[in-house]
């Protein structure tokens, strides 16, 4: 593993990350597949990028965007070639770590059952909004954090 970067909307390696996921039509096509999410989501003013990158490209992310005074926490993603191996662990771990506790504000998120526990162990909680995503009956489960510290 190559490390995790913290990257804001703007900075010019936010930019080449971006294009480089767009670049690879699988990729965003599997996104979709496998978690509805697309990149054009992760290219908002104000969002912030955890990436992990495995030899200088990125391996799993997540980001948050501020959203009408909460963060909606988004766009969490693990590249299929590198699953199984904690990435998306690591780019959650740092997201939260220094975005999501630093804020100062209520977060929003909406996740299949794979991240759920990750997120739990750090105080998120389930609300009772679920339902079926639009691609292969999928589940996902809204869930909050207040922050607390």
């Amino acid at each position: 593993m190559g490390g995790v970067a913290t990257l804001e909307h703007g900075q010019q390696e936010y930019a080449w990350m971006l294009n480089a996921i767009r670049a690879d039509a699988w990729l965003v096509g599997r996104m979709w597949v496998d978690a509805e999410s697309t990149p054009d989501e992760l290219d908002q003013p104000g969002t912030v990028w955890s990436v992990v990158l495995v030899d200088g490209a990125p391996a799993a992310w997540c980001a948050a965007t501020p959203d009408a005074g909460a963060l909606r926490a988004h766009s969490n993603y693990e590249h299929p070639r590198h699953r199984g191996r904690g990435l998306y662990a690591a780019a959650y771990a740092q997201r939260h770590r220094d975005v999501i506790r630093t804020s100062g504000v209520p977060a929003v998120t909406y996740l299949f059952a794979q991240p759920i526990p990750l997120h739990e162990a750090d105080g998120w909680h389930r609300t009772s909004a679920q339902g079926p995503g639009e691609v292969d009956g999928h589940w996902w489960w809204e869930l909050r954090r207040i922050p607390t510290d």
